[in-house]
């Protein structure tokens, strides 16, 4: 198959995705209006009723209250505020992404889930000590399986039915090639422009095996690199990614990062992690 054709069929497997996603990449831009009110943020997230009820059904867990039970979304708005609804929509997000796995990767969706929500928190926390929103960085760590789902969604003939094996497979990008005309993260950044997320996050989960040929946002694309490879350090890592992911100064320079401010972000990500991970099932 041609890039254009795979393209042009991955544009086809977006559209047939969950809208959760789509409608975080609007949050996300609503979140940088400096006029933006709640009223918006609500208009926006009711657009997807199956989001709405898993929104409120997290943000009604012990992890996010311990008051009473927020009655509807407008509520769970008025008493956590935006930027809290927004990390609970991201979660949810991912949740509503991840229902059934990877056949493709021999990933179940419980596994994408605790990889993607413990590598945003990383991320979340690291970017503290940098020039780095915080806020993106979490979306890049939710969203930086993505293309791992698209592709999966092309698995429509027998050259899928042996899902990739670390030990038999070989390099991973390459098996992505030889099987799909197309890497996982090539494909991300194809649906998360589609979906009109900011270019330096498109950008950074793009290059996020190689963040030294990142033509844009190196920081945001090294400090991914690093917050994969902790959550794979810390056993929750996906088959074939290790070997892009080791730490390095290097790496840890480039994100603006040090080694023990991101120990001291490892350990408070994986204690949020501990609180969370229960909502998202």
């Amino acid at each position: 198959m041609t890039l254009s054709f795979v393209r042009e069929i991955l544009l086809h497997v977006a559209k047939s995705l969950p809208a959760a996603p789509q409608i975080l990449a609007k949050l996300g831009r609503l979140r940088l209006e400096p006029d933006a009110d709640l009223g918006e943020a609500t208009s926006i997230l009711k657009v997807d009723a199956s989001l709405t009820a898993r929104i409120l059904r997290i943000a009604n867990s012990p992890a996010y209250t311990s008051g009473s039970p927020y009655a509807s979304l407008e509520q769970a708005l008025a008493r956590v505020g935006f930027l809290e609804i927004y990390r609970i929509a991201g979660v949810a997000a991912v949740a509503q992404m991840a229902t059934q796995g990877l056949g493709m990767y021999g990933v179940s969706g419980s596994a994408l889930r605790e990889n993607s929500l413990l590598t945003a928190l990383v991320m979340e926390e690291a970017a503290r000590s940098t020039e780095i929103d915080p806020q993106e960085a979490y979306s890049a760590g939710l969203l930086r399986s993505t293309g791992k789902v698209a592709l999966d969604g092309l698995k429509r003939d027998s050259q899928y039915q042996s899902p990739y094996d670390p030990s038999s497979s070989g390099d991973l990008v390459e098996w992505e090639g030889s099987r799909a005309g197309i890497t996982n993260c090539e494909a991300a950044a194809f649906v998360l422009t589609e979906w009109r997320f900011p270019s330096a996050l498109v950008s950074a989960i793009g290059h996020q095996y190689r963040p030294d040929l990142c033509p844009g946002d190196r920081e945001l694309t090294h400090l991914l690199n690093l917050a994969a490879g902790e959550a794979d350090r810390l056993g929750y890592g996906l088959p074939g990614e290790g070997p892009y992911l080791e730490r390095s100064d290097a790496k840890l320079e480039a994100a603006g990062v040090s080694a023990q401010a991101f120990e001291a972000a490892s350990a408070e990500a994986l204690r949020k992690f501990a609180l969370v991970r229960s909502t998202l099932g």
